[in-house]
């Protein structure tokens, strides 16, 4: 029986698991994405609101 690349590949998650370094990766996975897609998502105004209105300031507030 030949095997092939892609078959061994496909395995390789499941022994590993075993170890435990699987959840270290997908630990580090998901942060490096979330780190990527919060850098993404700066300096992105809300859906919704593409211009903010300012509050008006009390000057009795900022005299304080």
């Amino acid at each position: 029986m030949k095997l092939s690349p892609w078959y061994l590949a496909l395995l390789t998650p499941f022994a590993v698991a075993g170890s435990g370094a699987m959840l270290g990766h997908l630990l580090v996975l998901s942060i490096t994405l979330g780190i990527f897609f919060g850098t993404l998502s700066l300096g992105r105004t809300p859906v919704g609101r593409a211009t903010a209105t300012p509050l008006p300031v009390d000057r009795a507030d900022a005299a304080a």
